[in-house]
C-alpha cells in the first residue's frame, strides 16, 4: 500500500551570527507497509526532529 522513503535527509538550525547546528545528518531509511518503526537515542540526537521532518512541521535543509 504505501511505503515511506528518507534519502540523505539533513536539518540545519542557525544559532548565531555565523553559527550553525547540524540536528540530523544525511538520515536514510525505507519504512514498508506493516512496519513498526522506533527512534531511540539521547536527548538532543534528532529524533524529534526527524519525525517533524515526516510529519512536514519543519523543512529539510
Amino acid at each position: 500500500m504505501a511505503t515511506l522513503t528518507l534519502t540523505d535527509i539533513t536539518k540545519v538550525f542557525n544559532s548565531g551570527e555565523n553559527d550553525e547546528v547540524i540536528a540530523v545528518d544525511e538520515v536514510s531509511m525505507t519504512i514498508d507497509d506493516g512496519e513498526f518503526l522506533v527512534l531511540v537515542g539521547p536527548s538532543g540526537c534528532g529524533k524529534s526532529t526527524t519525525l517533524r521532518m515526516i510529519a512536514g512541521l519543519e523543512t529539510v535543509t
